[in-house]
């Protein structure tokens, strides 16, 4: 389903899931207030009730302790594990040459290195069991290029799943993939990212409901590793992935799966907001096999994500759009 363009009049430089935000508001007749365009901060009245919102999903609802937990990946690791909950097997580093120093422990098994504070998927790394120490390293430094400390850990194999946790409630949930094109057997990798582009959705910076693929050295990166290139040909039907993180934000696909999930997953996705002590957040699940009874064999959760964007479940690549923004001002009390 392509999303009005714009959203809305006169507010289209606001990321669309403040734009969602302020359209549900003003549906309600509650005033709305820009008190920072460029960190999209908004003041929503009604009578005597204030509230102020910001990026959609940051309201007094959590405390910034509870951001803190969810934005260092070892302390939501450590929270998740104490109740209970399926997290990746891992260590985390504070220093380069200890990282480094366990590439033996980690050789024969597929891994992630990834920064403790970091989003969108910046600094990620999936390493193999087949490479070489040098390669290992690579990935090691560029985490650490972007966080004091960083985490190793088993790679677990599938699809990923962004779960909306909204208060309660599961209200939402999108199998995100990886940046991709379809082959045609005609077509170049570069064509198609060009063609795919081409979508309205499509933009940059978070005004759009999806954003363009790019043709960066991190993609140059990704398809060489795959013994491809941008002017290499696929195969009718093949799918060529030219990012190994799923975000939307690097040119990713957000498929509606909420109707088909096992609700199982969805009672774990609750358990796990409620053990950072969050109100509003999005539960990261990685599953080989989400549609049946959980398994801890084929699924983990990856990741807490202290400030959930609401666009990819409003206005998804494919599947039914969910309407997310009443939930959470009804959450604010209005």
């Amino acid at each position: 389903m392509s999303q009005p363009k714009p959203l809305l009049p006169g507010w289209e430089d606001l990321e669309i899931s403040t734009q969602i935000i302020i359209r549900d508001a003003i549906s309600r007749g509650i005033e709305v207030e820009v008190i920072d365009r460029k960190e999209n901060f908004l003041r929503l009245k009604k009578g005597n009730h204030t509230e102020f919102v910001k990026e959609a999903s940051k309201t007094r609802l959590d405390s910034l302790m509870t951001y803190l937990v969810m934005e260092n990946k070892i302390a939501s690791k450590l929270v998740l594990k104490e109740h209970g909950i399926r997290v990746p097997v891992g260590r985390d580093y504070a220093k380069i040459e200890d990282a480094i120093a366990d590439y033996t422990f980690f050789q024969n098994r597929k891994k992630v290195i990834k920064p403790v504070t970091t989003n969108f998927g910046i600094g990620i790394g999936i390493s193999n069991p087949s490479d070489p120490l040098e390669k290992f390293s690579h990935f090691v430094k560029e985490s650490f290029s972007f966080s004091s400390s960083i985490i190793i850990e088993e790679f677990i194999e599938g699809p990923e799943y962004r779960f909306l946790v909204l208060g309660d409630e599961v209200v939402a949930v999108c199998n995100r993939v990886p940046a991709n094109v379809i082959g045609n057997g005609v077509h170049s990798i570069k064509e198609l990212v060009l063609e795919k582009n081409k979508d309205p959705r499509r933009g940059e910076g978070h005004i759009t409901s999806l954003e363009k693929i790019q043709m960066s050295e991190v993609e140059r990166m990704v398809l060489s590793d795959q013994g491809l290139d941008f002017d290499s040909i696929p195969k009718k039907g093949e799918q060529v992935f030219l990012r190994k993180n799923s975000n939307i934000s690097t040119g990713g696909d957000s498929i509606d799966v909420t109707d088909m999930v096992h609700p199982d997953f969805k009672t774990i996705a609750i358990q796990a907001a409620k053990a950072a002590g969050a109100v509003i957040c999005g539960i990261d699940i990685i599953s080989s096999a989400i549609t049946e009874t959980p398994n801890p064999e084929f699924y983990a959760i990856l990741e807490i994500n202290f400030n959930p964007v609401l666009y990819i479940h409003e206005f998804p690549y494919s599947g039914k759009p969910r309407a997310v923004g009443d939930t959470i001002l009804n959450l604010l009390g209005f």
